[in-house]
């Protein structure tokens, strides 16, 4: 481990003093009487740059002959390390260019960045390392694995050009501090405009402090949109509460054919990927009837906890219900001030999800609880407990040692308790769900902003740039024609290739042009980091519009269904965009348009919809339809990525 550089480190200095030693001895004996000890020094200092020597002095002084092979060989070496660093540099960026395909690099290796690194590796990316520190024990194993490793610290434009940044599939940076995340993120923001390739390159940051995530949400996208890049922040704690949400979703577990009963969570234990979840709650738990969903809070603290959820979040009572339990162990023993209805409420939650700091406290906690319902109801075990397991402990991993797979303890957990492990990071921060998932999202995403785009946008573009008088009944026409893609192998680019085919009649315009203005990466590019956001949470709702549907009775996914479901559906479609709204602390407000600029409303997060359903007007109401009316192309584009 760094073997090689910590000799030169010793050796090169040492030379360099011979050198100087023998210049000194050599001219002493040449001199004589006359020897000066800085004209000695002065004189050595030439035998680096190979000043020319008689031979007659080279065979009648061995002193001065071995200083001046001495300093030969320092300065070969110099010229060696600079051009072997430059072809090497350059072999480098040629193998990344001709061997590698939409590669993956990570910056950092601490804990999150070699979970990141070492899941690429697994399945089978392409993956480029930058970690300055290069004294890292995972390094020589890297090393000797053949993996590309870049040891620079300054991350400047010439090593980006190196790691051919431009043409990454992503960046992850992943370093423990977030101002060194920040920093970082700005240089590649700034490399990817300055090269300008058009290539959306996704930039994902981790960034742990809240404050500093709402700023870059707000703030990132203030100077223009971006063609070059694609810039997300995660954390740790959202990226768990997102997993747990999507793969074990609370109407999973809820039947809403009867009516009587509770549709009610507990969320057991509390940190900040509890707060997370109970935010996903809110904006994403959105079903039939519109009533909220039942969250129990139940920890030793559980007042205070809702009491500071309050402050933060003071419209949720609109959004969710959340009962605080005070817990007085953490065995669920003899909770004798727990009133019978709550101790009878606790029992028939649907799930349980528990979330704490501690690894081995917080399997103890599901265990416990799982005793708790042995000892209250009769079904105790077809409660499905969710475990958010912190991974800040190596017990798993004694626990599992030398079993085989279906014995190891999730498996055990899940297979005698009916208790799933999430862990933070190795199930959370994936290339899966970081990358795969991800970009699922955003295809999903881009299709629902582009038939916005053509619905709400494109008509009085029409008018403006092409003077097409009849605008609307194209655009009717061309929404109608998305709405009505069918089939197998639908994407984005087949979409697509409608619109513009369609508009090349009515504007008498080429492709070429009208893609300039009316393409789908140029819709999206336009958007704001938090319009981004909006659409990715309608894609991913789309589970639960299906599920709504289904308990509507309104399958299969027909435009017919749809629209006679239109009076139950599209007020719970304008209730979860309201709930995302206030989540990304957007407020309402009707200032007059004249009295603040566009730019403006959208810094201040000022927006005059959120308002109650019935008192929108009819073409908001349609807006609330329309993402019902994409889902059966939706679901039939997320189907066929599955395959």
């Amino acid at each position: 481990m760094g073997n090689g550089r910590n000799i030169r480190v010793f050796i090169i200095p040492i030379v360099i003093c011979l050198v100087f030693l023998f210049g000194i001895m050599g001219y002493q004996q040449l001199l004589g009487p006359d020897f000066s000890l800085p004209g000695a020094i002065y004189s050595t200092l030439f035998f680096f740059i190979l000043n020319n020597i008689d031979p007659a002095d080279a065979t009648s002084n061995v002193y001065l002959l071995i200083s001046r092979y001495l300093a030969a060989i320092i300065f070969g070496l110099g010229i060696y390390s600079l051009v072997y660093k430059h072809l090497l540099r350059q072999f480098i960026r040629l193998k990344i260019k001709y061997t590698f395909s939409d590669h993956v690099i990570v910056f950092s290796i601490e804990k999150l960045g070699a979970n990141i690194f070492s899941d690429l590796l697994t399945n089978k990316y392409k993956v480029i390392l930058a970690e300055g520190n290069d004294e890292h024990p995972s390094l020589e194993k890297i090393k000797k694995e053949g993996i590309i490793h870049f040891s620079d610290s300054t991350h400047t434009a010439k090593l980006f050009d190196t790691m051919l940044v431009s043409s990454a599939r992503a960046c992850v940076i992943a370093f423990e501090d977030d101002n060194t995340n920040i920093e970082l993120s700005l240089k590649l923001i700034k490399y990817l405009r300055e090269k300008n390739e058009r290539r959306n390159v996704r930039i994902l940051t981790h960034i742990s402090k809240n404050n500093n995530m709402e700023v870059l949400k707000d703030y990132i996208d203030i100077s223009n949109a971006d063609e070059n890049f694609e810039f997300e922040v995660f954390n740790i704690a959202g990226a768990a509460a997102k997993k747990i949400y999507d793969a074990f979703p609370p109407h999973d577990y809820f039947n809403f054919d009867n009516h009587d009963e509770e549709h009610a969570v507990a969320v057991i234990g509390y940190n900040q990927a509890a707060e997370e979840f109970i935010l996903e709650n809110i904006i994403l738990s959105r079903y039939k009837d519109c009533k909220n969903i039942k969250i129990y809070l139940v920890d030793k603290e559980a007042d205070d906890l809702l009491h500071e959820f309050s402050y933060q979040y003071p419209y949720y009572r609109e959004y969710i219900d959340i009962v605080p339990v005070k817990l007085l162990n953490n065995k669920f023993f003899a909770n004798f001030n727990w009133s019978k209805e709550v101790i009878e409420k606790l029992c028939k939650v649907k799930a349980a999800y528990c979330f704490g700091n501690d690894g081995a406290e917080l399997i103890n906690l599901a265990t416990r609880f799982r005793q708790f319902l042995a000892g209250q109801v009769e079904q105790y075990m077809s409660v499905p407990v969710v475990v958010c397991f912190p991974e800040d402990t190596s017990i798993m991993n004694l626990l599992d040692e030398e079993r085989e797979s279906n014995e190891q303890l999730t498996h055990v957990l899940k297979r005698q308790l009916n208790m799933e492990v999430v862990n933070m990071i190795t199930d959370s921060c994936t290339s899966s769900r970081l990358l795969e998932e991800s970009e699922r999202i955003d295809m999903l995403s881009r299709v629902i902003n582009y038939y916005y785009s053509v619905r709400y946008e494109f008509g009085d573009m029409l008018k403006e740039k092409f003077s097409v008088a009849d605008a609307e009944i194209v655009i009717k026409g061309i929404a109608q024609k998305i709405l009505d893609l069918s089939g197998p192998h639908i994407n984005e680019q087949e979409i697509e290739r409608l619109v513009l085919q369609e508009l090349t009649v009515v504007t008498k315009r080429s492709v070429h042009e009208l893609a300039s203005v009316f393409s789908i990466k140029k819709r999206w590019d336009s958007l704001s980091y938090h319009k981004k956001s909006a659409n990715r949470y309608a894609a991913r709702h789309l589970a639960v519009k299906v599920n709504i549907m289904k308990n509507l009775d309104c399958l299969p996914l027909t435009h017919e269904n749809i629209l006679h479901s239109f009076p139950v559906i599209a007020p719970i479609e304008h209730k979860r965009w309201c709930a995302e709204k206030m989540v990304l602390n957007y407020r309402y407000n009707n200032l007059p348009n004249e009295t603040i600029t566009k730019g403006v409303r959208e810094r201040l997060k000022i927006h005059d919809l959120l308002i109650p359903y019935d008192k929108l007007n009819d073409k908001e109401k349609g807006k609330d339809l329309d993402v019902f009316l994409l889902m059966p192309l939706l679901n039939s584009m997320k189907m066929e990525i599955k395959k």
